[in-house]
């Protein structure tokens, strides 16, 4: 087997491993069924899932195409949190991939798009970490959003 096949799973155990030793706030959930073979992992506020370089990329690629339509509070606000938890990142990518930009959907880097996603991800406020996360459908799906929304309006 080449390394290209363990690296779902070393990408997974690497976040697991930074839950459980690094005190953060990922959970893992258990299969669904005996025969499924990915758990998913939920994306907290500590989680480490990107570098600092992919965020420098993700900023680049912010500033150069998604600015002109995009406001950060359009990716960090609560409708944004809300419509995401509990999805994967894979979404995430695949629906930015195939919708922006708005003049040409598709037309950028497969690592364009990834760190779009990571430049999401530190904008509402996950830490970088030493391991970059890949562009790979399989790992990207087993990472699931838990950002937290706001709380709900306490009436008077």
């Amino acid at each position: 087997m080449t390394i290209r096949n363990y690296l779902p799973s070393a990408v997974l155990a690497a976040v697991v491993a930074a839950s459980v030793f690094g005190g953060s706030r990922i959970s893992a959930q258990r299969p669904l069924a005996a025969s499924s073979l990915r758990a998913a992992v939920f994306v907290a506020d500590s989680a480490k899932l990107y570098t600092e370089a992919q965020a420098e990329e993700g900023a680049k690629v912010w500033t150069a195409t998604c600015v002109g339509c995009h406001e950060t509070k359009d990716v960090t606000s609560a409708d944004f949190k809300t419509k995401w938890v509990g999805r994967s990142l894979f979404e995430l990518y695949e629906q930015i991939r195939t919708t922006m930009p708005d003049d040409g959907p598709g037309s950028l880097t497969r690592d364009q798009y990834l760190h779009s996603v990571v430049y999401i991800l530190k904008l509402n406020g996950l830490p970088a970490g030493d391991t970059p996360l890949v562009a790979d459908s399989a790992a990207m799906s087993a990472l699931k959003f838990e950002l937290p929304a706001p709380p709900s309006p306490v009436a008077p």
